[in-house]
C-alpha cells in the first residue's frame, strides 16, 4: 500500500506526518507492506523541513531530519493508493486535478504551524499523531485486511 500525506510547502505537516506514521508502522510491524512519503501542493523543491517541525518531532523519538520538500506531480497521481491531505483545500484541489474522492482521506483540520513557535509546532504534532492514529484505523488497517484476504 502506497500513501503519499499532502499539505502546501511539505515543510512542516506532511513530513511530519510522513514521519509519525513510519514510525507508527514500524512499531507494527508493518513497514514492510505500507510505504509512505510526503509532498506539497506548491513546495520549492529542495527545501528542508522547518526547524521547529524537525525539533517537534524530534522529541517523540521521530527523524525527519534529512528531509527535502518536494512537488506534487500529475505524473505521479497513479502510483498513490491513498492521500492523506491536511485540509479540504488540499483535498479539493487532488480531485481537480483528477484524484478519485475515494482515495482521499480528509482529517479534522490540521492549522499550518508555519513560521510560528515550538508550541505551534508540539500542538500540529499531537494532532496530526491523533489523527494518524484514527486514520490507520479508519482506512489502512481495513484496506490491509482485504489485502489480505485477496491474497
Amino acid at each position: 500500500m502506497k500513501i503519499l500525506f499532502v499539505c502546501t510547502g511539505n515543510t512542516c505537516r506532511s513530513p511530519m506526518a510522513e514521519g509519525i506514521f513510519r514510525q507508527m508502522m514500524q512499531e507494527k510491524g508493518l513497514e514492510e507492506k505500507v510505504l509512505c512519503q510526503s509532498a506539497g501542493l506548491s513546495a520549492v523543491e529542495g527545501d528542508p523541513a522547518a526547524e521547529n517541525a524537525v525539533k517537534a518531532c524530534r522529541e517523540i523519538g521521530v527523524s525527519i531530519e534529512g528531509h527535502e520538500a518536494r512537488r506534487l506531480t500529475g505524473e505521479e497521481i497513479p502510483v498513490w493508493d491513498l492521500f492523506f491531505t491536511m485540509s479540504k483545500t488540499h483535498g479539493y484541489i487532488l480531485e481537480q486535478a483528477g484524484v478519485p474522492a475515494q482515495k482521499i482521506y480528509l482529517p479534522s483540520y490540521i492549522a499550518d504551524p508555519f513560521g510560528q513557535d515550538l508550541e505551534a509546532y508540539r500542538a500540529c504534532r499531537d494532532k496530526l499523531r491523533e489523527e494518524l492514529e484514527r486514520f490507520f484505523t479508519d482506512c489502512v488497517q481495513r484496506l490491509l485486511s482485504f489485502e489480505q484476504e485477496a491474497s
